[in-house]
C-alpha cells in the first residue's frame, strides 16, 4: 500500500474531515448543550449549523457527533423522510433499537416485519417517529444533513406536516421525556425551512452560521496534509502560505489545494519545489473553477450576468439587498422568473443570506462572477446600496 494518499483530484470533498482543525467555540457551545440536556431527563434543543456549500458543515456535523458518542450519546444519522415516515425512522434507528422494537409490536399485537421486494420494512400501525424516540431512555442525538430539502418539500409534505411540526417542536422545547437534541446541518434556506414548520428561536449558541476557517486553523489543516499525509520534507511554510492566498479560509479550497499538495509529493519524491507547488496552483485553480460552475449550474448566461450585475457595484466584503438583486434580475426577467432565479442562487450557494443582506460567499468565486460575467449597463439606483456585512 502506498504511503501518500491516493484520492480522486477530481471528486469533490464533503463528509468527515481528514485533518480537521479550528471551530472550538462551536464545538464547545455544542458541549455544554449536551451536558445542559444531560442533567434533566427532559431537556433537549435544536442545535442547527447554516452554510454556504463547501463551508465545512458536514465535517462539523461529524465532529458534533463524535463529542456525543464520546459522553455517551447514541447518535443516529437519520434523513428528512424519517421525521413523518415510521418505517424510515426505524431502519434509520438500527440493530441496537431491535428489542424495543419488538417489545412495541408484542405489545401491539402484530408482527414488526414484513418483506416485500427483498428489502425489510417495519410495520407498526398507530406509531408515528415520534412516540418510537419516544419509547427510549437514554440521550439521543438525532443527526440531519442536508436540511434546506425540507423547504423543498413542502408540498410532499403537506399530509404530514403536523406530524413533522409536532415533532420538531416537542425536540426544541424538550418535550420528549428524556434528553433528546436533533443536530441539523444545511444550506442558506434551512433556518426559513425550520421557520415554516414552526421552530423560529434557537437557544443561545444553538444557531450557528459558518464562515471560513481561521488563519490559523487553516494553516494546521494544509500543514497536515503536507507533512502527515504527504510526508514533505523540508519547510512547508512557503506552500501553505501560497495556498492561503487562494483559499481565503474555504474548507473546500482548503481540502481541494491541500490533498493536490499531497498527492504532489509522489511525483516529486517529497521534496517541495518551486515547479511543484505551481502545478498544485494550476490543480487547485482548475478544482475552483470547476466548483463554483457548479454552483451557477442551472442559471443561464443572462441569469448569471444579472446576478455580476448586481455585485458589481459592491466590494467583496459587503452584501446586496434583495431589492437590489432583483431590481437587476428584473431589467431581462418577469417578476415570476426572477423571483425563481434569486431562489435557485440562493439555494446553490452563489449568494447566501448575512443578516437580512445576500453576498457571495468567497471572495474568489466573486471575482470569478464579476470577472467572467460582468458587462457595464447603467445600473438602477438600488444597486449602489450595498451594505457592509456584520462583523
Amino acid at each position: 500500500m502506498s504511503d501518500f494518499v491516493d484520492s480522486n483530484p477530481d471528486v469533490e470533498d464533503r463528509g468527515e474531515a481528514k485533518y480537521f482543525h479550528g471551530r472550538t467555540g462551536i464545538l464547545d457551545s455544542f458541549q455544554r448543550r449536551l451536558k445542559w440536556a444531560e442533567k434533566d431527563p427532559k431537556k433537549g434543543t435544536t442545535f442547527l449549523i447554516q452554510a454556504a456549500p463547501g463551508a465545512g458543515k458536514t465535517a462539523l456535523l461529524h465532529e458534533c457527533t463524535k463529542l456525543a458518542e464520546n459522553t455517551g450519546w447514541e447518535a443516529v444519522r437519520v434523513n428528512t423522510r424519517a421525521l413523518w415516515d415510521t418505517d424510515t425512522m426505524c431502519q434509520k434507528l438500527g440493530d441496537g433499537w431491535t428489542h424495543l422494537l419488538d417489545e412495541i409490536a408484542v405489545q401491539g399485537g402484530f408482527d414488526k416485519w414484513i418483506q416485500i421486494q427483498g428489502a425489510a420494512k417495519f410495520k407498526l400501525p398507530g406509531h408515528s417517529p415520534q412516540s418510537i424516540i419516544e419509547r427510549g431512555k437514554d440521550p439521543l442525538l438525532l443527526f440531519l444533513d442536508e436540511a434546506q430539502i425540507l423547504g423543498k418539500q413542502s408540498g410532499q409534505l403537506q399530509e404530514h406536516r403536523e406530524l413533522v411540526q409536532n415533532f420538531l417542536n416537542s425536540i426544541h422545547n424538550g418535550e420528549m421525556g428524556r434528553p433528546v437534541i436533533l443536530l441539523v446541518a444545511g444550506l442558506s434556506a434551512t433556518k426559513r425551512a425550520f421557520k415554516d414548520l414552526g421552530v423560529s428561536r434557537f437557544k443561545d449558541n444553538c444557531y450557528v452560521e459558518l464562515g471560513p476557517l481561521k488563519p490559523e486553523a487553516e494553516r494546521e489543516v494544509i500543514k497536515d496534509w503536507l507533512k502527515k499525509e504527504g510526508r514533505a520534507k523540508g519547510d512547508p511554510a512557503p506552500w501553505i502560505d501560497a495556498m492561503m492566498q487562494k483559499t481565503h479560509g474555504w474548507p473546500q479550497h482548503v481540502s481541494a489545494y491541500a490533498q493536490a499538495a499531497a498527492l504532489q509529493m509522489r511525483t516529486d519524491k517529497r521534496k517541495m519545489t518551486p515547479q511543484g507547488l505551481q502545478a498544485v496552483l494550476e490543480v487547485g485553480r482548475m478544482k475552483r473553477m470547476k466548483f463554483y460552475k457548479s454552483r451557477a449550474e442551472g442559471l443561464d448566461e443572462d441569469h448569471r450576468m444579472a446576478i455580476a450585475r448586481a455585485f458589481a457595484g459592491a466590494r467583496e466584503d459587503q452584501a446586496q439587498t434583495r431589492k437590489a438583486i432583483m431590481a437587476s434580475l428584473l431589467q431581462d426577467a418577469g417578476n415570476q422568473e426572477a423571483s425563481d432565479i434569486f431562489k435557485l442562487a440562493l439555494q446553490n450557494g452563489v449568494f447566501d443570506n448575512r443578516n437580512g443582506c445576500y453576498a457571495i460567499p468567497i471572495p474568489s468565486m466573486f471575482d470569478w462572477f464579476i470577472d467572467n460575467y460582468f458587462i457595464e449597463r447603467n445600473p438602477p439606483d438600488t444597486l449602489s446600496s450595498g451594505s457592509k456585512l456584520p462583523a
